[in-house]
């Protein structure tokens, strides 16, 4: 047995408690804006507007998204290998898209998000988080 296992915590490390919640927190965001912009886009491709098909493409891929941190969140609390590189490359797409979003001129707010993601990458990449994912 290696030192590594040996030392593995029983209990899930506090600070991937709180990525938890915001794991949860993300995917009930993500539906609901999602399910707003779905509405939206079918009323404008009712009326007409071909342009709205990029934004329903997009909330469903938020809806993707919601069904991906929803998976992560549940499996966090038992350690499995898949959730940290997934729950990384999730919130490295939520910074770019921010990003992008700010570049085009979208709102302040963005920073939040990406603040939110940017923080759960870092936990995630700390020694104790880490080794929680090793088993």
């Amino acid at each position: 047995m290696t030192e590594e296992v040996r030392n593995r915590p029983l209990e899930m490390p506090r600070q991937l408690k709180f990525v938890r919640v915001f794991l949860w927190v993300q995917a009930v965001l993500n539906i609901l804006v999602s399910a707003l912009v779905t509405a939206l886009a079918l009323n404008e491709l009712d009326h007409g507007n071909e342009e709205a098909g990029l934004a329903l493409a997009l909330a469903l891929l938020g809806f993707v998204g919601a069904v991906v941190l929803i998976a992560c969140a549940i499996r966090i609390s038992r350690g499995s290998a898949w959730v940290r590189p997934t729950v990384i490359a999730v919130e490295a797409l939520a910074v770019v898209m921010g990003v992008i979003s700010l570049v085009n001129g979208g709102a302040i707010t963005q920073l939040i998000g990406m603040g939110i993601a940017i923080g759960v990458i870092v936990t995630l990449n700390k020694p104790e988080e880490r080794a929680w994912f090793t088993r």
